[in-house]
């Protein structure tokens, strides 16, 4: 999560959705200019001109700021005042897709993983889709990845904006511009890229019990971005 007094923003923390991308692109905005440097795992930053979630494996208890923090915890800190002034924004994906990179990232079996890194070829395969179909249900089924706390408050969507997984840099564009800040896409990285397989589409790995799941699952997300069942993307 990300406060900028500097320049008034306030952005929340998805699962699986390109944010930690996208939150290190806007972390620059919440620290004395030129203290920058990027890095995948962060300490906590809090200053003046604002505050960066602590961002690692395990996050510290007394942490008063952290990376997946909900709009309500972030809210009980800053106090109506800020958070209605702050624009605020989020990162969304088609929650079919989030699903599989939860999967991709948490679920597959070590063993996989580990074959995978051992044999770039591996990494390319799924050599049993059936047995791979039901691996992915009975992982969804237990670790769904929502996060509707995210981006809604008292079951209210809470966002002024949100930056689409499926058109990140039109959408960082914008929100750059909104936000009055410099729209620098060498700035943007590409932390975890590697980890989902090619072969992993929602072809081959969805049922229709595992659509099902979904749709029951994230019915308020499919309704309100207006996602539907994807045809061959990652």
């Amino acid at each position: 999560m990300l406060i900028s007094n500097r320049h008034q923003f306030i952005y929340t923390k998805t699962v699986k959705t390109a944010s930690t991308s996208i939150e290190s692109y806007f972390e620059r905005f919440c620290m004395a200019e030129g203290s920058w440097v990027q890095l995948h795992a962060r300490d906590e930053h809090d200053s003046p001109e604002g505050a960066i979630g602590y961002r690692g494996a395990k996050t510290p208890a007394n942490a008063k700021w952290w990376n997946h923090m909900s709009a309500q915890e972030i809210f009980n800190r800053i106090g109506s005042e800020r958070w209605n002034k702050y624009t605020k924004f989020c990162t969304i994906r088609n929650p079919y897709e989030k699903c599989i990179s939860a999967f991709e990232h948490f679920g597959r079996s070590l063993v996989t993983k580990d074959e995978a890194k051992a044999s770039p070829t591996n990494k390319n395969i799924i050599d049993d889709p059936g047995s791979e179909q039901d691996e992915f249900l009975a992982y969804i089924t237990a670790n769904m990845p929502l996060d509707r706390d995210k981006y809604t408050i008292n079951g209210h969507f809470c966002m002024d904006e949100v930056i689409r997984y499926e058109f990140i840099h039109e959408d960082l564009q914008r929100m750059c511009d909104r936000l009055g800040v410099p729209y620098e896409p060498s700035y943007l990285p590409n932390f975890k890229a590697d980890i989902r397989r090619p072969k992993a589409t929602a072809d081959r790995l969805y049922t229709d019990a595992s659509k099902a799941l979904v749709r029951q699952k994230f019915a308020y997300e499919l309704e309100l971005f207006g996602y539907g069942f994807p045809r061959n993307q990652i």
